[in-house]
């Protein structure tokens, strides 16, 4: 039935629908991350589809034949005039839902939809009299709306649709539904908000007054009219402060009492669904960059097929294909299915061989890699579901997928599992797989070896979009390919967006094993052509899916640790931490809690008289290690509070080494006495690895008590120490290549001590002359620079005011102007691309560049600073860490890679291995990349990782 024709029994008229444009906004802005929803020029979108969708949704399920959707204006009302505080206290809203609201509106203009703003009055009371216009012409009404303010409005003919936790579960709020839940009735609604008040809009209510409370009270007087001619009746606490706000209570309720008679200058018959503009449409949703499927959906809910349009719809690459399931109890049926649905083996040979060693330079990059697609097109897809873990991997289903045809494994006997390994051998180099270091621990827990696969999912939507991070096979479909669904156990700050797939055939129920399978097929031709484009399918092949498979050894191996050590030192860092309480409480003469900032803000700037820092965006002052640090040093003169702020810090620091130590403790797998981090391969932008479950990279290295921690590292069973190998400021060496700086280039080329030289360098002084000071300043102001710090956050890492750090910048450019030229052309070209390069091709993109808010734009700035030279140095660690593995295969040496911790690798050596794996680690790390300065590299070999610094 269409939305033009649609009518409901029992009503003479049809179904009028006001929506709460504000609400509805908000809500899906909430709903749905910025992140998963922005242009590539940096406008988000999240909003815009997310109303979109859900005003569908809600037309789909009541089919209103009139609709209006009414807005806020910016700028008081007279609701400001009656109650100045009113709604004082709500944030700003943000400036990317801010910056949605026009396009929200555009997309309303070309859809046909009616939307009303009116000056001096809210959106509420447009909502209110276009509710009252419909009940009085006989309309079925309902207002969709998140504002309870709305409730006032309900009777027979107007029902609110209230959204709940998930959108989808919009609660029909008619006059029982209010009766049940509030006990008065929507009539009353309005005396019952007056008592108790409404937080969100900075209305205070009867201090002690609840919807309980005042629901009884309006039961047995009958009203607010009458409850303040009895206040003087009603005892206790509560009525002392009924009594006590009168006036404000008979304030609030003409605050939120709804006008219902505006003059809107439309009649009803004005807001039937007009035509729809399908080329506005388009031109908007292609400026959104959303996908076919969303502008069909939406098309097809306003009653417009695309040909009579006039619209143009591109064929849809990612229509989801779910595959015809065959499944698979013995190994005979593997085999069977297998002659019959997969291409001979050596049909699609695509790939060096794994055992190869890849050819990799940063020349190869460029090359056409035009086959990438006609490669994917022709493969099959491997998805093995289960847990994952290192260590503890436990596989539960599996499935093949080629051609729609699938074969669902549930069980794997030995019959399975031997005729599995033959297929995964043969057909390797035309596999498709999703995460290719996580389905090497499904198989090999089920006793198989995964090979190097011609394509992963995974890892291509990561080089793709290296800031977009998908925790889900769901969320990669959202981003990529415009496929949404339902996802279980999800919470958003004003509700879930819930939503089904989109196609009209799709069975939410479906396998979730057939529907991942076919997800990956899906994405893997999008992702392919995506590379295809950017030439980037030879960071896929060369760099992240051999670093997998390294990443994957380390991973399986684990790394041994002492628990007599850890269980010491926790119990050492908890002793630490009870004696710096102990003494904090003693200075502040109460046992405060030392994790309260609330607690603490009293006795540092109440009890002792500290002069705060800074506020923090509620208006408190802080309390963070920053600001703990700046009072410690400013306190020198206070004992008192010098004594308790010592005992802070040390109470925090002691305090942080037992939690890391603890995280330690618990994640030693009883089975081998070893901790199996995973190792993150898609969630830094840059491209550096990152350590999870436990997160081995918050291990400080910078005091004594953190590199402490280190020392229960030690080597397992069958080995006798460990090699601690890495760069020496591998990121100011990168910054020397690219900038092509010959002073910069020749302080490391010097072979002196390189912070001093560049330091007289930059002073103009002789080396020998150059204090610790000076080093220093200069040393954070190299490192600043390949970071992309600012000139404040330089003079707030060195305590120097700001003009300082400028002087130092500018004398450090005007020493190394190229250095100067490279960073600033960095910006410029991102600014022009639209993204910036590492020297192998990795590319990271920036439309906050292009962002009107400045903020956003600093930011992008700085990134785009950072990201060349960051990502170069992912590269080469990378880069280094294949090599350094395939060193130690082909010298059939037992040593092995089993941790790489920032610019570090960590090889646990065999006995009598200890040199040549040293030489070989060595020379795979300082020959990864040639660059005009060479890599430098420091070894060393201890009994422990503590021992094994140098």
């Amino acid at each position: 039935m269409s939305a033009n024709t649609a009518t409901v029994e029992g009503t003479s008229r049809g179904t009028l629908l006001v929506v709460d444009g504000h609400s509805l906004a908000f809500r899906a802005f909430f709903a749905l991350p910025v992140e998963n929803f922005s242009t590539s020029s940096g406008q988000a979108t999240n909003a815009v589809w997310g109303f979109a969708t859900m005003l569908a949704q809600v037309i789909d399920t009541e089919h209103p034949d009139h609709l209006a959707v009414a807005f806020d204006v910016k700028g008081g009302t007279f609701r400001s005039a009656m109650l100045p505080q009113y709604k004082g206290t709500r944030e700003a809203a943000p400036e990317d839902l801010l910056s949605q609201l026009p396009l929200i509106q555009r997309m309303l203009s070309a859809l046909g939809v009616t939307y009303i703003e009116q000056p001096g009055y809210e959106g509420d009371d447009v909502i209110g009299t276009l509710a009252t216009m419909g009940d009085k012409a006989g309309y079925r009404t309902l207002v969709l709306s998140g504002d309870r303010d709305a409730f006032q409005l309900i009777n027979d003919n107007i029902t609110v649709l209230y959204p709940g936790h998930h959108f989808k579960d919009l609660k029909h709020m008619t006059p029982e539904a209010v009766v049940e839940k509030y006990h008065v009735t929507p009539e009353q609604y309005p005396d019952l908000a007056a008592l108790r008040g409404e937080t969100a809009d900075n209305i205070p209510g009867v201090p002690g007054v609840g919807d309980g409370f005042a629901a009884k009270w309006i039961n047995q007087y009958g009203g607010l009219d009458q409850i303040i001619e009895h206040a003087d009746e009603i005892t206790g606490k509560k009525g002392e402060a009924l009594r006590e706000n009168i006036e404000q209570v008979k304030l609030n309720r003409s605050v939120n009492a709804l006008v219902r008679d505006l003059e809107l200058g439309v009649a009803l018959d004005d807001l039937t669904f007009g035509t729809v503009d399908a080329a506005q449409l388009n031109t908007l949703f292609s400026t959104l960059e959303f996908g076919v499927r969303t502008r069909n959906r939406v098309l097809k809910t306003f009653n417009a097929s695309q040909s009579a349009a006039g619209a143009t719809v591109q064929a849809e690459s990612n229509r989801l294909v779910m595959p015809e399931v065959t499944a698979i109890t013995h190994g005979d049926d593997l085999r069977t299915w297998v002659d019959k649905n997969m291409p001979p083996a050596d049909e699609h040979l695509h790939g060096d061989d794994e055992d190869a060693n890849p050819a990799i330079d940063a020349g190869s990059f460029s090359e056409s890699t035009a086959t990438c697609v006609d490669a994917v097109n022709h493969s099959w897809v491997l998805q093995a579901e289960g847990d994952a873990k290192p260590g503890n991997a436990v596989m539960t289903s599996l499935m093949l997928m080629v051609n729609g045809q699938g074969a669902q494994i549930e069980h794997i006997d030995d019959s399975i599992a031997s005729e599995l390994q033959r297929v995964l051998d043969e057909y390797h180099r035309s596999m498709v797989v999703h995460g290719y270091k996580e389905q090497q621990h499904l198989l090999e827990s089920a006793g198989m070896a995964l090979p190097t696969p011609l394509f992963d999912t995974k890892l291509a939507g990561y080089l793709v979009h290296p800031d977009f991070h998908a925790e889900s096979l769901e969320q990669a479909a959202g981003h990529f390919l415009d496929l949404h669904f339902e996802e279980q156990g999800s919470a958003a700050t004003q509700g879930t967006l819930d939503l089904d797939d989109m196609e009209e055939s799709s069975n939410t129920h479906v396998d979730e094993l057939q529907r991942h399978t076919a997800i990956i097929d899906t994405l893997a031709s999008v992702l392919a052509d995506l590379l295809d484009q950017r030439a980037q399918f030879g960071l896929l092949k060369s760099i992240e899916l051999p670093v997998s498979k390294v990443l994957y050894d380390m991973e399986h191996a684990g790394a041994q640790v002492d628990m007599m050590r850890l269980n010491g030192m926790r119990d050492q860092f908890a002793a630490d931490a009870r004696q710096a309480q102990e003494i904090a409480w003693e200075s502040a003469g109460e046992r405060v809690n030392l994790q309260s900032p609330k607690q603490l803000r009293k006795i540092l700037f109440e009890d002792m008289g500290l002069k705060p820092t800074r506020k923090t965006k509620s208006g408190s002052y802080t309390t963070n290690a920053a600001a703990l640090q700046t009072l410690y040093e400013h306190s020198i003169d206070n004992e008192r509070a010098n004594q308790f702020l010592g005992a802070l810090l040390r109470h925090r620091e002691t305090n942080k080494l037992k939690q890391i130590v603890q995280t330690l403790i618990d994640a030693v797998n009883p089975r081998d006495g070893r901790i199996h981090t995973t190792f993150e391969q898609t969630v830094a932008a840059t491209g550096r690895l990152s350590s999870v479950d436990p997160n081995l990279q918050n291990i400080p290295n910078r005091n004594a008590a953190g590199r402490e921690i280190r020392s229960a590292f030690v080597p397992g069973e069958g080995y006798e120490s460990l090699l601690s190998s890495d760069y020496s400021q591998v990121e100011l060496r990168i910054m020397a290549d690219l900038s092509g700086d010959e002073a910069l280039i020749e302080a490391f080329r010097s072979g002196r001590d390189f912070h001093k030289y560049v330091a007289s360098l930059v002073y103009g002084i002789p080396v020998e002359e150059i204090t610790s000071d000076q080093r220093s300043h200069v040393k954070a102001m190299s490192y600043g620079l390949a970071y992309g710090l600012s000139t404040y956050g330089l003079s707030q890492q060195l305590k120097i005011a700001p003009k300082e750090a400028e002087s130092l910048r500018n004398q450090y450019f005007a020493t190394f102007g190229k250095v100067h030229e490279y960073l600033e052309s960095l910006v410029s070209t991102a600014r022009e691309k639209g993204y910036t390069e590492t020297i192998y091709g990795r590319r990271r993109y920036f439309p906050g560049l292009k962002s009107p808010n400045r903020a956003v734009r600093d930011a992008a700035e700085r990134a785009a600073l950072n990201a060349p030279i960051q990502g170069s140095a992912a590269d080469i660690m990378k880069i280094a860490m294949i090599r350094a593995a395939e060193s130690l295969r082909e010298a059939r040496l037992k040593s092995r890679i089993i941790l790489q911790i920032h610019d570090e690798l960590v090889v646990e050596i065999a006995p009598g291995e200890a040199e040549q794996a040293t030489t070989l680690v060595r020379d795979a790390m300082e020959h990864a990349v040639t660059m005009a300065v060479p890599l430098d590299v420091s070894t060393g070999i201890g009994s422990d990782w503590q021992l094994a610094a140098h």
